[in-house]
């Protein structure tokens, strides 16, 4: 190739950017030291990408790749360290509810679940990593729905078949937009029944440095033991929770006040 096609800021750009080997949390002397470049030129780019949004710096001045990245290539992502990182916090609300804690994301029209911690109790919601379910009726699918953009939340629910699998499961668009608008109100989303008879969950979204929604977190049982006098309760563990996996995933209330 000619020489005089390269950009070289650009291929600066890239070397710096390829230097943070997945890691986050660098400071401007490492990226500088790896990249093989002056101090100057790297808080340079490094200024740059922050500006556009593709780079955060934290309170301590150090750097980290957003997942905007993600977004060039379509459908977001959630990262692969994801249910290694929610683990711990999927195990603290299984202690102290003794309940399923699922972990699900978005995969396609569907809800595809990547990690699951069991109830102890011997009756208790069967479920296991690798399965799917359907998005309208399940408080994981309404909390993933509910955290998207509104262009993308519309041409879901166009593709939703709203198949009715219980006496409540909501199966028209009217109301079923009506409840995603409660979902972002209070922050949480509830299947009553409507996945399967005799079963309640509730779920809230972990959101990413874009503050967009990569996963949702839920807590299933039995309505006999998750109802409606425990919803205070469990949905401020599992909202807690959520709020501290996005913090992990780069999330802040700063960052999505400029985003709004």
């Amino acid at each position: 190739m000619p020489a005089n096609n390269n950009i070289a800021v650009i291929e600066r750009m890239m070397r710096v950017l390829e230097n943070f080997q997945g890691e986050r949390d660098l400071a401007l002397a490492t990226l500088a030291a790896r990249s093989k470049m002056v101090k100057s030129s790297v808080y340079r780019i490094l200024f740059t990408l922050e500006r556009l949004g593709y780079v955060e710096k934290n309170g301590d001045g150090q750097y980290s790749i957003t997942s905007r990245f993600a977004r060039l290539g379509g459908q977001i992502r959630p990262p692969s360290d994801l249910p290694a990182l929610a683990h711990p916090f999927m195990t603290d609300l299984m202690r102290k509810f003794q309940e399923t804690v699922n972990l699900g994301v978005l995969d396609g029209d569907e809800v595809f679940y990547i990690r699951v911690i069991e109830s102890p109790h011997t009756f208790r919601l069967a479920a296991h990593a690798g399965i799917r379910s359907p998005l309208h009726s399940t408080a994981l699918g309404k909390a993933l729905l509910a955290s998207l953009p509104d262009p993308e939340l519309q041409k879901l629910v166009k593709r939703c078949d709203f198949r009715r699998f219980t006496r409540n499961t909501i199966c028209e668009v009217s109301p079923f937009m009506r409840e995603l608008v409660r979902v972002r109100r209070r922050g949480y989303a509830i299947d009553n029944m409507e996945d399967s008879e005799g079963a309640r969950c509730l779920a809230a979204p972990i959101l990413d440095g874009e503050g967009r929604g990569v996963a949702a977190l839920s807590v299933s049982g039995p309505a006999s033991r998750v109802h409606r006098a425990r919803d205070p309760e469990l949905t401020e563990a599992l909202i807690g929770a959520c709020k501290q996996l996005s913090k992990l995933l780069g999330y802040s209330t700063v960052h999505a006040s400029k985003s709004a």
